[in-house]
């Protein structure tokens, strides 16, 4: 018997033609886990020391690993094999510049966890509902899909059932509330700059600028789509990662959003 067992649900596989085509979804055991939970884990698990020292040494660790790769470095840490990249194409001789080529950092399980995962069995639920959700958050700017959002650029949300659709107004403006917005902790609310591209299972929208960026926040998309036609209510959709609004490594341009209180968001531009 298996050590652990992922249970998946199955979806249809938008990449191919036909109905009995599906990808499977590792149903995740609640939230996403975070440093919080690996500090809880270590203590769980028989710790000397207190946990205020392990996220010290943790926070630490972090970041001496981004300081290396900063300075070039390949960085293995036992579990993760970090390899700095620059993303574009080159004639010779050619000065870098930041809107042809992008840096980013390649990231590879260690050998030790392809193994353990020979210990892992998988549980076929069936084939899931095609609920709303949120699947996945690119940066275009850096290609992190780590919930890190660089401020005035664009990211890209896959998903399902997430077209940003409501009750078009007398005057031909959307109704407020709808869109995609940026939550902290307090409710504070940012909306995205702009939609560019609105599709059921993906968004192309600029990030708000926020004065001195922001970390924890909830992305939420708020729309009344539901494939056929218009909900009689809104629906919330919310990403299961937190979400962090940095800003870009060039330049800072385009105007600071100030924050609204929850219901008093206005629609981005469509």
């Amino acid at each position: 018997m298996k050590k652990y067992l992922w249970k998946v649900w199955l979806r249809s596989n938008r990449q191919t033609p036909g109905q009995t085509n599906f990808v499977a979804d590792v149903d995740a055991a609640g939230s996403t886990r975070c440093q919080q939970d690996i500090i809880d884990r270590i203590v769980e698990k028989g710790s000397d020391v207190k946990p205020d020292i392990i996220k010290t040494i943790l926070d630490r660790a972090n970041a001496a690993k981004k300081q290396f790769v900063l300075e070039g470095y390949d960085v293995y840490d036992g579990f993760v094999h970090f390899t700095p990249r620059i993303i574009g194409h080159w004639m010779a001789k050619e000065a870098f510049t930041r809107d042809k080529h992008r840096l980013t950092v390649d990231t590879v399980l260690a050998k030790s966890v392809h193994e353990a995962l020979q210990d892992v069995d998988v549980d076929v639920m069936g084939v899931a509902d095609s609920g709303a959700r949120i699947m996945l958050v690119t940066d275009v700017a850096s290609e992190k899909t780590d919930g890190t959002v660089t401020m005035g650029d664009n990211i890209i949300i896959t998903g399902d059932k997430i077209k940003v659709m409501g009750i078009e107004q007398s005057d031909g403006s959307m109704e407020s509330g709808i869109g995609v917005f940026f939550v902290d902790e307090s409710g504070y609310t940012w909306g995205a700059c702009r939609i560019s591209e609105n599709q059921p299972s993906r968004l192309l929208v600029r990030a708000p600028y926020v004065m001195g960026g922001c970390e924890g926040l909830t992305l939420r998309v708020v729309t009344r789509f539901d494939g056929s036609g218009l909900l009689k209510t809104p629906r919330v959709i919310e990403y299961a990662l937190p979400v962090t609004l940095t800003y870009s490594s060039g330049p800072l341009k385009g105007q600071i959003i100030e924050p609204v209180m929850p219901g008093e968001a206005d629609a981005p531009q469509q």
